[in-house]
């Protein structure tokens, strides 16, 4: 389908952070192909009328090729006041013989998210992020990213030479989930102790509490629902290591949701435990669930190394996957002690792997790169 009519089912809400939206609408942009919005969403500059989504009114979405949801028009959270918000498909859109497709992008957290309610199967496709070859999904799933937006991409550039840069691994976690992080406890008690005889940690967490005084980065701060913070930037880009660690480790059975093991109080520590077990007679490596963090993304675009779990004996499904040791440094959290080794006996690698992960993200995950993916699916 070239240059198809698209039209974005977005939210207005100025709180309600669409990611996943973002750079896809500027990968259209910078394709110079135009689209329809059905609200004001993301703001461009503090001093002008300027959004990147635009409401169209005078267009529908039915006049469109492709309707793209945000998945938190259809649930949504909101941060200042907790407050739990959902919709229900706009059914006249979703009618039998419709000419346009519908499109719904999910970034949610955990396995079983809303996408996976039966009136979901609906939609033509649902690109997820955070997705696991090694566990079961809806047939109309396919694998996503987080990605790069041009925000990410801007703040990351204009990184310090490799070798001038402090040699020290950033772990601070400061603008993430308050529950933990099986992959990030795991990282805490069995690698970072035996990193920092190698590379310092440097823990310094900002306060994202307080609005910046800076208009564009207060804007930033705004939308982004108090994630931005232009010193996290700076650090990342005078580091010559970042730990990016995220998610949660589980056994490699049960192959249909493992998120049953995460979600359910106690029954789902029992069976949790009962699967740990029985992952004693399975050959196959542990797998992780939610794995993907825009730290990972952020690192990889400002030329640092990217510490995470090893993805590809993980299971993690990409639409174009890096290599270990070529683009980011994947850890084996069973038994970090080789890795820590070539990282001792080898440290001049590091600047070659910050060199080639940050090519590798800009080749395959700009918004330019995400839309014309985006657009070859359909």
């Amino acid at each position: 389908m070239s240059n198809p009519r698209i039209y974005f089912y977005n939210s207005g809400e100025p709180d309600n952070l669409q990611d996943d939206i973002i750079a896809l609408a500027e990968g259209l942009r910078a394709l110079g192909i135009p689209y329809s919005s059905r609200c004001n969403y993301w703001r461009l500059s503090p001093n002008r009328d300027d959004w990147l989504f635009t409401a169209t009114p005078d267009v529908s979405p039915l006049d469109c090729d492709v309707v793209v949801y945000p998945c938190t028009y259809f649930f949504w959270i909101s941060m200042g006041t907790f407050k739990v918000l959902e919709r229900p498909l706009p059914m006249e859109l979703f009618q039998p013989g419709r000419r346009h497709r519908n499109v719904l992008f999910d970034f949610l957290d955990g396995h079983r998210t809303i996408s996976w309610r039966p009136e979901f199967r609906q939609f033509d496709l649902i690109l997820r992020a955070k997705l696991n070859r090694r566990a079961w999904y809806p047939a109309n799933v396919r694998p996503w990213t987080l990605s790069l937006s041009n925000r990410v991409i801007e703040h990351a550039t204009g990184e310090v030479p490799f070798n001038q840069r402090r040699p020290v691994c950033l772990v601070n976690f400061g603008a993430s989930h308050p529950y933990p992080h099986g992959a990030r406890d795991l990282a805490e008690q069995r690698f970072h102790p035996e990193l920092a005889k190698l590379l310092p940690l440097d823990r310094t967490i900002d306060n994202l509490s307080t609005a910046p005084e800076e208009p564009a980065q207060q804007l930033l701060w705004e939308q982004t629902g108090g994630r931005f913070s232009a010193s996290y930037y700076a650090r990342v880009k005078s580091a010559q290591a970042v730990s990016c660690f995220c998610g949660e480790i589980v056994p490699p059975m049960p192959w249909r949701d493992p998120g049953a093991m995460l979600v359910g109080g106690n029954k789902a520590k029992l069976r949790r435990s009962l699967y740990r077990c029985l992952s004693v007679i399975d050959p196959r490596p542990d797998r992780i669930v939610q794995w993907d963090s825009f730290r990972f993304w952020e690192t990889l675009a400002a030329g640092s190394v990217a510490f995470h779990v090893d993805l590809e004996r993980y299971g993690v499904s990409l639409p174009i996957m890096p290599q270990n040791w070529v683009h980011y440094i994947g850890i084996d959290l069973e038994n970090p002690k080789p890795a820590l080794e070539r990282l001792r006996d080898d440290p001049g690698q590091l600047a070659t792997i910050a060199a080639n992960g940050r090519t590798w993200a800009l080749q395959h995950y700009t918004p330019k790169a995400t839309a014309e993916r985006f657009l070859s699916l359909l």
